[in-house]
């Protein structure tokens, strides 16, 4: 009989998508930090938006990942996931644009520089943050396929030795009982038996012996 892998529970799954979501948030903030430092090494590349949706790419990736080892069912993953990954560029983007200014005027940012960089704000750079979304969704859309195509699996059943699984069981060899066939069933060799019009068995039993002398 097929034996069903259950599923992962919703806790379990938002357990795993907060888990990516916080790595992800990390690996945002790191991003963000290296573009905001004042240096002049690869300025250019550092400041423009290819390496803005390089970070995007990468915390989508993160958390997408993250549920991968879970067997998903329904929506849930994917919409949760989604979400993380947009929040996580939100939030680890802010910390890592405080971290660069710090790490390079070596002090702590003025009071209206907290306020401009911690206000809501939906523009360009937050259209290409929806990336990490698309593809954290994507990744744990395509879990929820391979979790609903590869629920079943089939118990091993081992039949005769030289036939297929689950073939009936073989005559004996010498010296050793017969083989087994499904678990439950009997062996299915039987010794022959004569047929309508046969004579006896051969080495069978042939009868009382003859009298003395007799022919």
């Amino acid at each position: 009989m097929p034996q069903n892998r259950s599923a992962t529970s919703n806790g379990g799954v938002i357990a795993l998508i907060l888990v990516g979501g916080a790595v992800a948030t990390g690996v945002a903030a790191l991003f963000m930090t290296v573009r905001s430092y004042a240096s002049p090494a690869m300025l250019g590349f550092r400041t423009s938006p290819a390496y803005f949706l390089i970070a995007c790419l990468f915390a989508g990736l993160v958390v997408g990942t993250a549920v991968l080892p879970a067997r998903p069912r329904g929506p849930l993953a994917p919409i949760a996931a989604g979400l993380s990954a947009y929040v996580a560029m939100e939030v680890g983007g802010r910390i890592g644009v405080i971290l660069g200014l710090m790490l390079s005027a070596q002090a702590w940012p003025s009071g209206s520089f907290l306020t401009a960089v911690l206000k809501p704000a939906f523009g360009r750079y937050q259209a290409y943050e929806l990336l990490a979304l698309v593809v954290a969704a994507g990744l744990a859309g395509l879990r929820v396929l391979t979790a609903k195509t590869g629920g079943a699996s089939q118990p091993w059943d081992a039949g005769a030795p030289g036939g297929p699984f689950g073939a009936p069981g073989g005559p004996p060899m010498p010296g050793r009982p017969p083989f087994p066939g499904r678990p439950g069933q009997p062996p299915s060799y039987r010794p022959p038996y004569p047929g309508p019009g046969q004579g006896p068995v051969p080495g069978g039993p042939q009868g009382p012996p003859p009298p003395h002398g007799g022919a």
